[in-house]
């Protein structure tokens, strides 16, 4: 039987109730989260620099003065979460991982009030898993920015669910290890580094990615990771771009709306993507992962 290809949703959806299953967060006492600032306490550090950079334009204005809540993502991916916070609300994030080498590269960041692996839009997962009984365990799974995922056991059964929009995926564990397994050519080179300034930022408005769908009818942009001057040249221009990204051997599609870049000064750029209109939550991701994943459309 063919597999049926998804395309993932990007309707605003209405926040559900926040349903922790087993396997969720723990009461900690307070020693214990004074022992784990302490930990973390270096990758805060690199945390705040890049922070402090970013706040300095008014598409991260809301970064200013905030304070950063780090957390480990998954089983030995050397990668931590930083939730950026305004008082106890959620204005952004960044992932951050660590070098073998030492120190650390920015992997992602993004302007959002539910970003990866928030708990709400991993409730939201649950009500469409539709789970005869409560989950044993959830488990948060971070490879790149285009695979970040809950792993969500229950009984005999294992589910995986996108960690940002919460969309189920259409993949059993074996497609999960084939896609986790395959080697990126040049990504890592091309992140971030401990003390990389902004050097230019270009902000374009919202729009709707599914208006036109020149992914059924155009042929992508001619892009490689050593030569993609042209697309920089459409967005300075302000021209409306999408890029999609077909996973698991083509059986999900992304599409985003691509909404503005930023230039680093050790080289990386990181390119703007929403998954919706509304403007409130867009993702920046490493353009040398979007050319090797997927592809960009005019």
């Amino acid at each position: 039987m063919m597999r049926r290809k998804f395309i993932k949703l990007t309707a605003a959806c209405v926040l559900t109730a926040i349903v922790l299953y087993a396997g969720g967060l723990q009461p900690q006492s307070a020693a214990a989260i004074a022992n784990r600032a302490t930990a973390y306490e270096p990758v805060q550090q690199q945390a705040q620099r890049w922070v402090d950079e970013l706040a300095a334009s008014p598409s991260f204005a809301a970064w200013k003065k905030s304070s950063l809540v780090v957390s480990p993502i998954g089983p030995g991916t050397h990668s931590w979460l930083v939730l950026v916070k305004q008082n106890q609300d959620t204005v952004g994030y960044l992932v951050v991982n660590a070098l073998e080498k030492g120190g650390y590269q920015l992997g992602e960041y993004g302007t959002s009030t539910h970003p990866l692996f928030d708990e709400q839009i991993l409730s939201r997962s649950m009500k469409q898993l539709e789970l005869l009984k409560p989950a044993s365990k959830t488990e948060a799974l971070y490879v790149h920015p285009l695979l970040a995922a809950w792993k969500v056991t229950a009984d005999k059964d294992t589910y995986y669910t996108d960690a940002a929009s919460g969309e189920v995926l259409p993949v059993q564990s074996s497609d999960w290890a084939a896609a986790s397994a395959m080697k990126l050519k040049n990504t890592g080179q091309m992140l971030a580094a401990d003390k990389a300034t902004i050097l230019k930022q270009v902000t374009l408005p919202s729009f709707n990615a599914f208006a036109k769908l020149p992914w059924l009818t155009k042929q992508p942009m001619p892009l490689s990771s050593s030569s993609y001057s042209d697309l920089f040249a459409h967005l300075n221009n302000k021209e409306q771009l999408r890029y999609t990204a077909e996973l698991f051997d083509g059986q999900m599609l992304y599409v985003w709306s691509v909404v503005g870049y930023n230039k680093w000064s050790t080289g990386p750029i990181y390119v703007a993507l929403e998954a919706d209109e509304n403007g409130s939550d867009r993702r920046y991701i490493p353009l040398t992962l979007l050319i090797e994943l997927g592809h960009f459309y005019r």
